[in-house]
């Protein structure tokens, strides 16, 4: 009788998470990411403050908080496959001290791209491989100490990872992910390229129609 039962569930498990993931189906999502390499807080959550000690010319000192979100919507164009836009926004604000000068600087970036999704099995914990771009614009403002500089960048990202989703019912999940991101920034005033590349965690929710 247990053997039934058990055999029941996973039988009923599996019949909700192919129907959340099954094609004609749609996604809808958020989430964020916390960095764990060079993003300054471009693409994830960071709370950073670090001192450097110059040996004869004192110290500087360095202080960020950058917040990160991003919403998306997909359609499930096979069982398993599902594709659609992604729109991301990030702030950030700071301030350098050193030697007497202060400088406070803030910046905010806006983006949209496509994205697509697999996911591996119809089980309650289901593995997942991902693929996403963001093309979009930065501005970042530093004013301080006779300084006042505003340099507009346009920006382009390549990321993807592997993560899992742990089904919460019928229509959501909750999604966690290791994901990479190359970036790229280019300021055409100053004729700037800074390119970027960070390992991260990525924290999502998803709901299922």
């Amino acid at each position: 009788m247990k053997k039934i039962l058990l055999i029941g569930l996973l039988c009923f498990i599996s019949v909700i998470s192919a129907a959340q993931t099954g094609k004609g189906k749609f996604l809808v999502g958020m989430g964020t990411s916390l960095g764990l390499g060079q993003n300054d807080g471009l693409m994830g959550i960071a709370f950073t403050n670090s001192k450097t000690e110059i040996a004869g010319s004192g110290s500087v000192e360095e202080t960020q908080t950058s917040l990160f979100l991003s919403v998306r919507g997909g359609y499930f164009i096979a069982n398993g496959l599902v594709t659609g836009l992604e729109l991301a926004t990030s702030t950030s604000t700071g301030t350098t001290k050193s030697a007497g000068l202060e400088l406070d600087s803030q910046s905010s970036f806006f983006g949209a791209g496509p994205w697509v999704r697999y996911y591996f099995s119809t089980q309650k914990i289901i593995p997942f491989a991902e693929v996403s771009s963001l093309f979009g614009s930065r501005g970042q403002t530093t004013e301080g100490s006779g300084i006042d500089s505003d340099l507009n960048y346009t920006v382009s990202n390549l990321g993807g990872g592997l993560g899992i989703v742990f089904l919460l019912g019928e229509k959501s999940s909750l999604d966690l992910s290791l994901t990479y991101n190359g970036t790229n920034l280019k300021e055409k005033d100053l004729k700037l390229t800074t390119n970027q590349n960070s390992l991260g965690m990525k924290f999502g929710f998803s709901m299922f129609f």
